[in-house]
């Protein structure tokens, strides 16, 4: 029986037929913001041939000079790659398109931008009771953000001792956010010890002292040493303590008061009671 010889296609046409195919516009431009290819889509978008858009300026097909630099301003901000950025297109005839936008940065192999590549898709603005419930979303969002800052708030206590209080249930994902803040807040403050309070704090996860080590150990490697208290869950510790290679290179006290007098005491402070 004879085979079926596979059949041969060059990468650059079977990638074009893939972007001609994709029911979304596409167009792309190279580092002088040219647009270089564009799919039929996007030729149907803006009421155009492809030979009215290769060559000429990105800016062209935007409602004006400002909406493109908006863009352009959005996708270097968030680091090469944006989703659904709502901007407004211009057609050849002059009709103005609600589009929304996902684009990312083409990198050559030494990582230098050589371009980017957008994604254009028509949409139907939102009506106002829309608009209310997506601001709505938002502040839920902001509110949710802010509990869990004081959930686990990160202050300076004293120019070089920075605290930090654990409050209520913490899992991996709790404790990965709170690991990045406090690790921020020390290179910013310059902070010399950290004093972790886990006294009101409860173990969601196994995965928790994995985590709570790692942080430690962070803290160590940027440059400051950890103070911890209030690990009163067997379960924390006897967890904690294979993880640990030196369990004496810990400072951990029972009460905030007892650690917090060794923070002091590192960065040469001592608590004196008033006679």
């Amino acid at each position: 029986m004879e085979k079926v010889k596979p059949v041969e296609r060059s990468t650059g046409g079977y990638l074009e037929a893939l972007l001609q195919g994709c029911p979304d516009a596409v167009i792309a431009v190279d580092a002088k913001g040219l647009m270089t290819f564009a799919n039929k889509s996007a030729c149907e978008l803006l009421e155009c041939e492809m030979r009215d858009l290769v060559g000429k300026s990105i800016v062209t097909i935007y409602e004006n000079e400002g909406r493109a630099r908006e863009t352009n301003r959005k996708l270097y901000l968030s680091g090469g790659l944006i989703h659904c950025h709502e901007s407004v297109a211009r057609t050849k005839t002059g009709k103005l398109v609600p589009t929304r936008i996902s684009g990312a940065h083409l990198k050559d192999s030494s990582g230098n931008v050589i371009g980017s590549v957008g994604y254009f898709q028509a949409y139907r603005p939102w009506t106002a009771a829309e608009s209310r419930q997506h601001e709505y979303c938002q502040e839920l969002e902001a509110r949710l953000s802010e509990w869990e800052d004081l959930g686990s708030p990160v202050f300076e206590l004293w120019p070089g001792l920075s605290v930090v209080i654990v409050v209520g249930r913490l899992d991996s994902q709790r404790l990965a956010q709170l690991k990045k803040r406090l690790l921020d807040h020390i290179k910013v403050n310059k902070t010399r010890v950290a004093l972790v309070d886990l006294s009101a704090a409860l173990a969601g996860d196994s995965e928790v002292p994995i985590q709570l080590v790692k942080t430690l150990r962070m803290v160590r490697l940027v440059g400051a040493q950890c103070v911890v208290v209030g690990i009163e869950s067997d379960m924390i510790a006897e967890a904690m303590e294979p993880l640990v290679a030196d369990v004496a290179s810990l400072n951990t006290f029972s009460s905030l008061q007892a650690g917090l007098e060794a923070a002091f005491a590192i960065i040469g402070l001592q608590i004196c009671k008033n006679a």
